[in-house]
């Protein structure tokens, strides 16, 4: 069986650690590390030729040299460059890492949410002019009422998070088909209620994958139904938002402050208006970044990843299988 780690290159390369334990669920396995030693072009097509299972990301046009891969198990928990590739090897299981990022990407959210709220970028751009001058109004997290649009890993990690901080706010889920009310939220609701849900959040925090339902969705029709003093949060997928429909509401003075992970078009154009929105902080898709495979982040990764190379080997059935109807992994 031919492996080809096709993960993230972290600075110091991949340590013994991680090359022991994937050896050990994988005996006897040819093990190949793409980012080892340059490559040609002609190098990397004949390993993604010969290779029975990749691990990592990869770009979607690679798929057209998979011809005997039988597993694809990536290390992001999006998988929407590869789920509807006419080239996807028939036969091929797909797997992501859905489950791992939800704390570090619920964290790059709420320093989102608390910069905006708090007006941080307001006061890094007095320093640097020596001005010590304060800044009025800022919106409070307390007493708001909070949508979370995704309540899944990583939306609900946002959830428990600002729980202690709400006061008498609130938290609602969208979700796309009806689930029990979790702990962490006091609703939940699906799209279908959408629109209502809007109108009354102070807070939208988004952490969809990018699915046929969920492209562009918040168009700039939805965007107005939100409160012209509401803050907008996107770290799920940048299909979610048209970046034109959001750099036409901005311009308009509609919501008090928007934060992106994720847009549209990436990377966003360096002529694009949208760079030039005072209420918008801007983040190069790097929420779910942790450099180092020493994080808990990527030991989670990593552990998602070993047991189902190890179950791939013994025969056993796979987790976090990716539906590739739904874009969503099953449960």
């Amino acid at each position: 069986m031919n492996i080809l780690v096709i993960c993230i290159k972290f600075p110091e390369g991949f340590n013994r650690d991680f090359r022991d334990r994937l050896a050990g669920v994988a005996p006897g396995a040819n093990i190949v590390y793409l980012e080892d030693e340059e490559r040609s072009e002609q190098e990397r097509i004949a390993l993604l030729e010969q290779a029975d299972v990749i691990i990592g990301w990869f770009p979607g046009k690679w798929l057209q040299y998979c011809k005997r891969v039988k597993l694809i198990h990536l290390d992001s928990a999006g998988a929407d460059t590869l789920i509807d590739n006419p080239d996807f090897p028939a036969g091929a299981t797909l797997c992501n890492a859905s489950g791992a990022y939800g704390q570090i990407m619920a964290e790059h959210a709420l320093g989102l949410l608390m910069a905006i709220c708090r007006r941080i970028p307001y006061y890094y751009s007095n320093m640097a002019r020596h001005d010590w001058r304060r800044g009025t109004p800022d919106k409070p997290i307390e007493g708001s009422d909070v949508l979370i649009l995704g309540a899944g890993d990583i939306g609900t990690h946002a959830a428990r998070f600002l729980r202690p901080m709400l006061g008498s706010g609130s938290i609602t889920g969208v979700r796309r088909v009806p689930r029990a009310v979790p702990e962490e939220y006091d609703a939940m609701i699906t799209f279908e209620d959408l629109d209502r849900a809007l109108a009354r959040a102070d807070i939208v925090i988004c952490a969809l994958p990018s699915t046929p339902q969920t492209a562009g969705l918040l168009n700039a029709e939805r965007l107005r139904r939100m409160k012209a003093d509401a803050v907008l949060i996107n770290v799920g997928r940048g299909s979610l938002i048209p970046l034109d429909d959001l750099n036409e509401v901005l311009r308009e003075g509609h919501l008090y402050g928007v934060g992106i992970d994720v847009a549209e078009l990436e990377p966003i154009p360096a002529g694009h208006p949208i760079w030039d929105c005072g209420q918008l902080i801007i983040t190069p898709h790097s929420a779910g970044i942790a450099l180092s495979q020493t994080s808990p982040t990527y030991q989670r990764v990593f552990a998602i990843i070993m047991e189902n190379i190890a179950n791939f080997v013994n025969g056993k059935p796979l987790n976090h299988v990716v539906d590739r109807a739904t874009g969503y992994r099953r449960l």
